[in-house]
């Protein structure tokens, strides 16, 4: 069975969509609670993620883009944002690595399936 890019951008955008179902369940927690605007912040953004997984489903080329750009965004500032914690916080910093690397494993990860996706590869496939 051959993979094609839509499989792998559909993995991505049920990743995606994992995720912002996640911030939404806990947005309405936080929402109902009284809890600190940040954590709101938080989950209103990833469940943006939701939308972004859903049209990445639908097979929106925007979607993709969007997807691409996020996951670039959130990589280089995991890998510029990580380290800088780290000094300012040295007494944190074994808590945040420990906190933070899954995700950005996952995301370094989920960003590699785009760009492979999008490779030479998958160019001359007909659309399914």
């Amino acid at each position: 069975m051959k993979i094609s890019a839509r499989d792998i951008q559909l993995f991505v955008a049920g990743a995606f969509a994992l995720t912002g179902f996640y911030s939404l369940c806990w947005l309405i927690e936080y929402s109902a609670s009284a809890s600190d605007g940040a954590r709101i912040f938080q989950h209103v953004i990833g469940v943006l993620l939701l939308a972004l997984g859903i049209g990445i489903f639908v097979g929106s080329a925007r979607a993709v883009l969007i997807a691409l750009v996020v996951l670039w965004i959130d990589v280089i500032g995991g890998f510029t944002g990580i380290p800088l914690y780290c000094y300012l916080f040295p007494a944190k910093a074994t808590h945040t690595i420990w906190r933070e690397a899954p995700e950005m494993l996952a995301n370094v990860i989920l960003l590699g399936l785009m760009i492979w996706s999008r490779s030479r590869r998958f160019r001359h496939e007909p659309d399914a």
